[in-house]
């Protein structure tokens, strides 16, 4: 059998994976490790990626799939994609085309779950602000006033991984979760560990805070639009810790001017410095630039994950496969966490990372 050919893409290059899992993956596949700090044109992936039977990428380093490099690569057969998300990615049309892709769905779900409860706090603590107040950044009429959490009801749109991590950890600080989800196994999981779960129109009318933690499909429409955000409860407080493009944006942004919302946290950077200066300057629309997962110990993870998924896919037996040649779903095949059975939004532009 002829042993598969390896590109793999980071800024690290052959850094980017420990030492021991490149012995264990040169077993098995003639290799190539390209540093580079960005995404290689069309022309030059066809080039770099001629003769690969599998492609390992970052994300920043990952070159747009699409209809017609897949046409240039006629030998790719898998991609290892050390990220968790993949909705920049239309596995529709690599499944059409035996391509098969697998994810790191567990990496990073401890610093998100953190990083979500962080921005809740943040918002009704108003604690960025008392920084920005203190080193002369704002001036003092920007309200430093917020809300206790203790005792109040979040409601957390898609319990998998990282909405049960945030839902335990919400509970902690005393506060009580309700959640809702199509996905009958999450439902589940999230019952035994004894959250109530609800209907989507319930959580938003029932909820005091509001924590989307949803998967979404390439090309959907956002979980939370205008309609979705004017049935939330009247002073509620928004957290957006997964893909910026599951809420409108400009809604959110419309209903935290009038009020009605308290304030709104994504993990990205979507408003306008001058259409929306307003709300920046106030505070009450947080955006911490896709920084969620951005920690030691994930980093440490993410290699030595990147590693094994690597390792098991030229090996044969890809791990975490949302779709691979030859098999038949898998633990992210098609699966959406989204609100009411509806996809998630459309893709997100793909995220930036530094050292791997």
């Amino acid at each position: 059998m002829i042993p598969p050919r390896l590109v793999v893409l980071s800024r690290r290059g052959e850094d980017a994976l420990l030492p021991e899992h490149w012995t264990e993956i040169r077993q098995f596949a003639h290799t190539t490790a390209v540093r580079t700090d960005t995404a290689p044109d069309p022309d030059a992936a066809a080039r770099l990626l001629a003769d690969a039977d599998l492609l390992g990428a970052t994300n920043l380093c990952l070159p747009r799939i699409d209809a017609d490099l897949l046409d240039a690569l006629p030998r790719l057969r898998g991609i290892v994609l050390y990220a968790t998300g993949y909705d920049h990615l239309d596995v529709r049309l690599l499944r059409s085309r035996g391509v098969g892709l697998s994810v790191l769905p567990d990496y990073a779900t401890t610093a998100v779950a953190e990083h979500c409860l962080a921005m809740l706090l943040s918002l009704a603590t108003r604690l960025h602000l008392a920084n920005d107040r203190s080193r002369d950044r704002v001036g003092p009429g920007v309200s430093l006033r917020g809300v206790e959490l203790a005792g109040r009801t979040l409601g957390i749109v898609g319990v998998g991984r990282i909405g049960g991590a945030v839902a335990r950890r919400a509970r902690a600080l005393g506060m009580d979760v309700i959640g809702t989800d199509p996905d009958p196994g999450a439902v589940s999981r999230a019952r035994a560990d004894g959250f109530s779960m609800v209907e989507p129109e319930r959580l938003l009318d029932h909820a005091h805070a509001v924590a989307v933690c949803a998967n979404h499909s390439h090309g959907a429409a956002p979980l939370l639009g205008r309609a979705e955000l004017a049935g939330m409860r009247p002073g509620a407080l928004l957290v957006n810790v997964a893909r910026s493009a599951l809420v409108d944006t400009e809604a959110a942004v419309e209903y935290v001017r009038s009020g009605r919302l308290r304030g709104y946290a994504v993990d990205d950077t979507v408003l306008d410095p001058d259409r929306h200066t307003d709300v920046l300057a106030e505070g009450r629309v947080l955006q911490t630039g896709h920084s969620a997962w951005w920690r030691d110990e994930t980093l440490d993870r993410g290699a030595r994950m990147w590693g094994e998924r690597l390792l098991a896919a030229v090996r044969g037996r890809p791990g975490d496969a949302v779709t691979w040649p030859g098999r038949t779903g898998g633990p992210c095949d098609g699966r959406t966490e989204a609100l009411g059975g509806r996809a998630g939004s459309s893709a997100r532009e793909v995220t930036p990372e530094v050292v791997v």
